[in-house]
């Protein structure tokens, strides 16, 4: 073996062990970051029935008696609750004044559950700024995501040519 041929394999194997962690890492950032936007925020009710698995964030109510739901998450049992960020007492009792009001007659409706839903977005729209929990982004995760990605697709797509180019001159 040339040393030509053993430098060229040790550039073959630096190059690989810095193109593949970068697509690795990049790819990872980039799915992680488009799946942030697709979870419930944190004054987000979700409907669900006892046993159902439920996320890290959202509150998950039962479907039909609209108590505070003991579902399955990441990491064993949770429980939920009807605290809302930011939400003072009153604001908090007026969202489980409506849940009791609507499930009087014994079944919460979808229309119901909108209507929950639609009533404490009211009361975050009136929340001062400062108080107000935004909902997790995943933009810059899908920015670091997208450089690390670029980066590793720049660099294989250099190194691809300069193989391509040494091979036609016989190197």
């Amino acid at each position: 073996m040339s040393s030509d041929s053993t430098a060229a394999a040790l550039l073959t194997v630096l190059a690989g062990s810095l193109i593949l962690p970068l697509l690795l890492v990049g790819g990872i950032f980039l799915i992680i970051g488009l799946n942030t936007g697709s979870t419930p925020g944190p004054y987000t009710v979700v409907f669900a029935k006892a046993g159902d698995e439920c996320g890290a964030t959202g509150h998950y109510l039962d479907a039909s008696t609209g108590e505070p739901l003991r579902c399955m998450g990441q990491g064993g049992l949770r429980d939920a609750s009807l605290e809302f960020p930011g939400f003072s007492r009153a604001q908090n009792a007026e969202v489980r004044r409506r849940l009791a009001t609507l499930a009087e007659d014994g079944e919460l409706s979808v229309f119901d559950h909108r209507s929950v839903q639609a009533k404490i977005d009211g009361i975050v729209a009136t929340l001062p700024p400062g108080t107000r929990v935004e909902r997790e982004s995943g933009s810059t995760r899908i920015w670091i995501g997208s450089g690390l990605t670029v980066a590793g697709l720049l660099l294989l797509s250099g190194f691809v040519w300069r193989w391509r180019r040494n091979r036609r001159t016989g190197f």
